[in-house]
This record gives structure tokens, sequence and C-alpha cells, in this order.
């Protein structure tokens, strides 16, 4: 398989948020892998989700004739010319680059963000569980990983909290100030709202309210960060209304903050609103109401730009890894081409020397079976430094990716004309 048949196709992650909300695989991922699995021409497949992005990545048996961008307009049900000016494609050493670079969090709009490497290393195993990745996409999802963790370890890209969550209390410290006399509720008890509740307490805010959808893991929340106070989920308006900051971070595939509820508990206390959720959790029409400042992922960027720039030279150092192990990954690709030309040039050797070595013993006489030995033993070292001596040649090709494809195709074409 060429490298040039490996492909991304996913959506843009400067595609503003109500696109991505709407193409966020999600928990959705499994049954989308599922139905790529059934798709004719792929041979291997796997989906990345993020809160920025949503990516699959394929092997086809041809050249990509579109069915994967098809396929996202029929999965979200959407008009694929509306879709269409948010998708992109990537194909061979470029879609290796590029999941690489995702993996160092360098797309990430918090440069060298945490959760990505996770989310990467997820997707590789679900696909993998699937049985829809095979050895192309394991080794790059494999060194995916691998040169994401050396990225954080080998440079000062992660001196700093980084996360989603830590710009949005950064965030939303610029808008207030101190927090010491603020009150907070805090929606959905995941990674991304568990690591919210210990930045607002790390700037002392004074309260911090705390709800799930499933209300015993908040119980469990509460005895790993004694500091929160627990409400229960159906009392969220009423307890909305009371703070001055509200954030929002769960998987939900639809509003945790509906307009009208929300609407109808309103008593026109001034509320600093953050939705880090995608899809969003909070209804936009919410941020019309005067007195509330609503807030998304998207208007995140200026502190994440910030942060970006003050890494500068910590990019540089990782995109050098990067590019290093892009050039090994295509290496090994491209040594597997010849695998099957040095699995048939050995074995053709072995058999001419074979057949010359039984020709020479039934002409000759008088020979011992220490000689006859000793000679069979030349004719394959004679035939393997033959071999080697050409496949050599044909591997640092190989790896400098200068083996024309006419010369593995006058291997196959020897192949079978000797079967």
């Amino acid at each position: 398989m060429k490298l040039e048949y490996l492909y991304i196709v996913g959506t843009d992650r400067r595609a503003p948020v109500d696109v991505r909300e709407k193409v966020s695989f999600g928990k959705k991922a499994a049954d989308a892998l599922t139905k790529i699995k059934e798709m004719e021409g792929i041979s291997e497949a796997a989906v990345l989700s993020t809160c920025h992005r949503s990516e699959i990545y394929f092997i086809s048996t041809s050249s990509d004739d579109g069915s994967v961008s098809k396929f996202f307009s029929e999965f979200f049900n959407i008009d694929e010319n509306v879709l269409k000016p948010y998708l992109f494609t990537l194909r061979g050493r470029d879609a290796v680059e590029h999941l690489f670079r995702v993996a160092c969090g360098l797309e990430s709009m918090v440069l060298g963000e945490d959760q990505i490497l996770g989310q990467v290393k997820e997707a590789g195993d679900m696909a993998r569980e699937a049985g829809i990745s095979g050895k192309i996409l394991n080794k790059l999802f494999r060194d995916a990983v691998t040169i994401g963790k050396r990225a954080r370890t080998e440079t000062h890209i992660t001196d700093h909290p980084l996360s989603i969550s830590y710009i949005a209390v950064k965030f939303i410290q610029e808008v207030f100030g101190d927090l010491d006399d603020k009150t907070a509720y805090v929606i959905g008890t995941g990674e991304m709202g568990k690591l919210v509740i210990k930045y607002l307490l790390e700037k002392r805010i004074k309260n911090v309210f705390v709800s799930n959808r499933t209300h015993s893991k908040v119980i469990d929340l509460k005895r790993e960060i004694p500091a929160i106070q627990v409400i229960p989920y159906e009392q969220k308006y009423e307890k909305i209304a009371q703070s001055d900051i509200v954030i929002s971070a769960t998987d939900a595939p639809h509003y945790t903050v509906d307009y009208d509820k929300f609407k109808a508990s309103f008593n026109g206390r001034k509320i600093c609103m953050v939705d880090i959720a995608l899809p969003r959790d909070i209804d936009p029409r919410i941020g019309e109401i005067d007195g509330i400042a609503l807030y998304t992922i998207d208007d995140l960027k200026n502190a994440a730009e910030e942060n970006r720039k003050k890494r500068e030279k910590q990019i540089a150092i990782i995109e050098n890894m990067v590019n290093e192990a892009v050039t090994d990954f295509v290496k090994w690709h491209n040594a597997l081409l010849i695998v099957p030309v040095i699995k048939h040039l050995n074995d053709y050797a072995a058999n001419v020397c074979h057949a010359e070595y039984e020709r020479a013993i039934n002409k000759l006489t008088g020979i011992e079976e220490r000689e006859r030995q000793q000679i069979k033993y030349s004719l394959e070292r004679v035939g393997a430094k033959i071999v080697n001596h050409y496949l050599m040649g044909l591997k640092a090709l190989a790896e400098a990716d200068k083996l024309d494809p006419s010369v593995l195709e006058v291997f196959e074409s020897t192949n079978r004309n000797t079967i």
C-alpha cells in the first residue's frame, strides 16, 4: 500500500463553533466506526473526536473518491454543500505530520494542552478494538502518542497548566479580577469540569456549586474535593440565579441550560457564563438577555494566543521532533513496500542454489557428507550475498522515498513468471 492511500478527512479547527458542534462525534464515534467499516474501498480507519476537531483517518484501496466526505454529511444529516467549506483533506506524508502535530498539541487552541494526547490514544485504541485499524494505522497512532509524550517531557511546553479549563478560569479572572467574593456554579464532573473546579479554588473563589446529571458522581467528587457544594441537578436554575459565574463542561448531546427554563428563573443578576462544551451546553439565546455575558470556546482564543506567543521557542523544538518522527514513519512504511520483494528474492535464490547443488552433487562422485555440506553452504552464501547486495540498494531507495514504483512492478512481474 502506497503512503498516498493514507487519508484524513476532517473539520477545520477554525470552523465556527455552531458548525463544529453539529459534526462532533463524541459518544457516537464507535457507531461511526462501525458504519465506516462497512464502506467499500476502505481497509483501515480511525475516528478522532475532540472539542475542536472531528477527523477520520483511513486507508483507501484506491484514490479517495470523496465517499468519506459524503459520510460526514450523511452521518450528521447536514447538507453536503453547507459542510464542504469547513472540511479538509490530507494524504500521505501530510496526513502523518498532521496527526503528530495534533498529538503534540501544536494544532490545539491551547498550545500543548494535556487532554489531546489522551484523546489520540483513545482514538487509536478504539479503532484497534473495533477491528478496523491494521498495521499502518496502529503504527501511526502508536508513534503519535510516543512523539506527543516526548514533546511534553523534553520541552517546557507544559511547565504551566495548559487546558481549555485553565484558559477559561484565567479568562474569568480577567473579567472579574479577584474572585474571593464570587460564587461559581460548575455543571459537569468530567475531566474539564474537575480542572475548572481545581483552578477556581486555587484562585480562592468564595463558593463553588457543582451539579451533574448523575448525582452520585458529584457525591464522589465531594469526597475528592471537600470544598465544593453539591447541588441536585434539578435545582440548577435556582442556583444559577444565585451565581456570579456559570461554567458548563459536559458531553451532553443537548443543551444543559435551556433558554425558557433559565429565563423563567432569572432575577436580573449579572452573570458571566462560559460554555466550554462541544456540542454547546448553554443555549446561545441566553447571551442575548440583559445582564448575561455568555462566552464560548471560540471567545477564549485571545487568551490562548497569548499563551502560544510565550512558548514560541518550544514550538520550534517540537516541530523538529515532529519532522524527525514523520521521516522515521515514512522510512518504516516505505520499507514495507519491499518486504514481498525480499521474500521472493530470498526464496528464489534459495531454490536456485538448491537446484544447482543437486545438479552438481549428482555429477560428482566420491564426495563425503562433510564436503557435500560445505558445497551446499558455500552456494547458499553466494546466493545470499548477491541478493543482499541488491536488497540493500532497494532498501536505501525506499527509505529515501526514491524507489520508483516501476522497479517494484518489475519484481512483481518476475515473481508471477517464476510461480
